[in-house]
């Protein structure tokens, strides 16, 4: 059985859990939707616990977090390492959001807060490039998917090609080389998820960007598909 290791760099707040699962649910019930089946391995690595060996797990996916991959906290140092330790191996790495800018950052890329402010609800985002990516089955030219972040990845690091994006955030999905894929969106978040995190920052996100993103939690998305991706991607079977 393939043995996926997700590396959580946050937890669902407390005053949430009576509603809300924590993301180690989450994220098995995104992946179980995709009818796979797999080993679960848990790090918290936002306490500083990360795999020993690379070879503990098959693959890899890395959490969201509220804070920024561009903090000095010392568990964001060691997740960084733990990527670069990944360099070279055949051990697949895929980031969510957060996950995402931090692999950029390991490898060389800029993250930064975007002036173009919060990216939440659930956005539509164009295929910039599918060629030879057998993993992107089924294929799509565009796919909604909820995201909720300030933070982009404003500059790929060398070598990484840039596989989907929208008009705020240019560099959404990106495959930074053969085992590591990021995205900025959230698959295995809920829209009801998205509404509850509006409610709590209904003081910070504000105005026409509140608006739109509480219109947009009535579309219909496509966890299930990217989720797909990831998987195959993951070489999951």
């Amino acid at each position: 059985m393939y043995r996926l290791g997700l590396l959580a760099c946050d937890f669902v707040p407390d005053d949430l859990r009576d509603r809300f699962d924590d993301y180690p649910v989450m994220f098995g019930a995104a992946v179980a939707s995709v009818d796979v089946d797999v080993e679960w391995r848990v790090y918290r690595v936002f306490d500083k616990e990360l795999p020993g060996e690379i070879d503990e797990c098959d693959g890899y996916i890395t959490t969201g977090s509220r804070s920024g991959a561009y903090d000095k906290d010392a568990w964001i140092l060691l997740l960084e390492k733990f990527i670069q330790r990944l360099i070279g191996s055949q051990t697949p790495l895929v980031g969510i959001c957060f996950g995402h800018q931090v692999i950029a950052q390991a490898l060389g890329g800029l993250v930064k807060k975007s002036e173009k402010g919060w990216g939440i609800g659930i956005q539509r985002h164009t295929i910039e490039d599918s060629i030879d990516r057998a993993w992107m089955n089924p294929t799509m030219e565009q796919f909604t998917i909820p995201v909720c972040h300030q933070d982009q990845v404003t500059s790929l690091p060398v070598g990484a090609r840039l596989l989907a994006s929208n008009g705020h955030c240019e560099n959404f999905m990106v495959q930074f080389n053969d085992t590591m894929l990021g995205m900025q969106g959230h698959p295995e978040f809920d829209p009801n998820y998205i509404e509850v995190l509006l409610e709590l920052r209904s003081k910070i996100i504000t105005g026409e960007v509140r608006e739109d993103a509480l219109r947009s939690l009535s579309r219909e998305h496509n966890n299930t598909i990217i989720m797909q991706w990831i998987t195959n991607f993951l070489g999951v079977k």
